[in-house]
């Protein structure tokens, strides 16, 4: 029989062992470019699906939306949540009326909810559905808090959105002047309850339309296209980048491009001064279009480089994020034929070299909607994948490489 001491001396061995191995489990999980992993998932039901944005959330995990054709045949909005490696957490969220519904960009806001802009149609007076900007605002679960609609008897669609610093949000898009039949860009400033503030107007004589919009330190800046302005020697369509203070003037706007249209896809910040702005080019004689990027002061009349990506094939950028060192990650669409697309990821520095160019697909029309950066140095994108009259949303995480 073991002795008194004995057994103490093993029941506290054993249970120092054991506080050691808890400890050890409940140590913080660390990431890094060398451990980052890849995946691709799918999401959606027997109809079709689509993705439209994705983003980061505090705890490293994802939110991206899309649109989803419920079973009566409805096109709606669609939110997903998922942890770091993609498994969802908690069940799809839907958002719409009677009539079709669509998401093209999502944020999370500083109380860890999520805003979603969008458009919806509903019916006029004469009883003509009209597309209205449409906004869904949860808490961090995916829960509806409340809904807004903007628009008349006109159509309206927004693109993209910014919290603002008294917790309000700026939204960007364009109307339609069906007397005049043209586009102009639309601005709308909310409280933080999405109640109207101001609306503004910018345009002339053609289509044009706001796409993306940041945050500068005395205002915001914009990207869109435009057809009524021009700078000597463009035509067509033209990308339009403009400045904007807190009340909605613009206060500077300029526009980039040449024989062809080109349109603009994204801007956001430069780590280092100026903007990063992201576009669509197109060779006026092929009609092929490829990417164009360029690093713009803080003035935005002047590019320290510009590039055009892409070949003898169609890519059409999709959107694009800024890493900590300074480099850009594009993504977006290559068309390799009619029926096969491929989704394709570029890395570029700081001083517009081309870091790698992966491709992933190329069997059926595999799309990408949008790109955000991972937690332990990869990349993620959030597109589509159609194949046989069905559409799936496809989550693809790359490593920090670009490869699966």
């Amino acid at each position: 029989m073991a002795r008194p001491f004995v057994i103490r001396f093993i029941y506290k061995t054993c249970m120092l062992a054991a506080c050691i191995i808890l400890a050890l489990s409940c140590e913080e999980e660390t990431f890094s470019p060398s451990r980052s992993g890849s995946f691709m998932k799918h999401f959606g039901t027997y109809l079709y699906d689509e993705g439209s944005d994705i983003i980061r959330v505090p705890d490293g995990g994802y939110a991206f939306t899309g649109n989803t054709v419920t079973d009566d045949y409805v096109q709606k909005i669609v939110l997903y949540r998922t942890d770091r490696y993609g498994n969802p957490m908690w069940d799809r969220k839907i958002f719409g009326g009677s009539y079709l519904s669509s998401a093209n960009r999502i944020i999370v806001l500083r109380d860890g909810g999520f805003a979603i802009l969008g458009n919806t149609y509903a019916d006029t007076k004469h009883r003509i559905p009209v597309s209205n900007m449409y906004l869904v605002r949860t808490d961090a679960w995916g829960n509806t808090m409340w809904t807004k609609s903007y628009g008349g008897f006109s159509n309206e669609t927004g693109y993209d959105l910014v919290e603002t610093a008294d917790r309000g949000l700026l939204l960007v898009g364009k109307t339609e002047d069906f007397e005049k039949e043209r586009t102009d860009v639309i601005m709308i400033r909310t409280d933080h309850q999405g109640d109207t503030l101001w609306t503004r107007r910018y345009g002339g004589p053609g289509n044009d339309a706001a796409i993306s919009v940041a945050a500068t330190q005395n205002g915001f800046v914009f990207a869109g296209y435009s057809r009524s302005f021009a700078q000597p020697g463009q035509a067509g369509l033209n990308i339009l980048v403009a400045k904007v203070n807190q009340l909605g003037r613009i206060t500077y706007p300029f526009t980039y491009g040449g024989a062809g249209n080109d349109s603009g896809v994204a801007i956001t910040p430069a780590p280092a001064g100026g903007y990063y702005l992201l576009g669509t080019t197109t060779d006026p004689a092929t009609r092929i279009k490829n990417i164009f990027l360029t690093r713009i002061q803080e003035d935005i009349s002047a590019a320290l480089w510009t590039k055009t990506i892409g070949g003898a094939v169609t890519h059409t950028a999709s959107g694009f994020r800024v890493t900590p060192e300074g480099d850009v990650v594009i993504t977006g669409t290559q068309e390799i034929s009619d029926v096969n697309h491929a989704i394709f990821l570029i890395k570029i520095d700081a001083a517009g070299n081309e870091v790698f160019s992966k491709t992933y697909g190329g069997t059926g029309k595999q799309r990408a909607a949008a790109i955000e950066l991972s937690d332990d140095g990869g990349y993620v994108i959030i597109g589509s994948s159609e194949q046989g009259g069905n559409s799936m949303i496809t989550l693809l995480k790359t490593k920090a490489d670009g490869t699966l």
